[in-house]
């Protein structure tokens, strides 16, 4: 899987890659994600905020965790086809 960060923001450290990996995100997966783990919110009270169910919170993470990985994991693989 081809990253969709530009090639200048894959060459950058890991937290500017993941901040930028992070605004890739949709919207409602941002949103989970912030409540989660910078609110602190475990998934029945993010879902009250949000006024979706909890599982729909824990999927929408689900997803955000995992796009987010596929983003940094690419420059990874990149990595290691360049150098074999």
């Amino acid at each position: 899987m081809s990253s969709r960060l530009p090639a200048a923001v894959r060459r950058l450290p890991l937290r500017v890659r993941l901040a930028a990996a992070i605004e890739l995100l949709p919207a409602p997966q941002r949103l989970v994600l912030a409540l989660r783990l910078l609110d602190g919110l475990s998934p029945v009270e993010a879902a009250g905020v949000l006024r979706i169910t909890a599982r729909e919170v824990e999927a929408r993470m689900t997803m955000a965790l995992e796009s987010i990985a596929d983003e940094l994991s690419s420059r990874a693989a990149e990595h290691l086809k360049r150098a074999a």
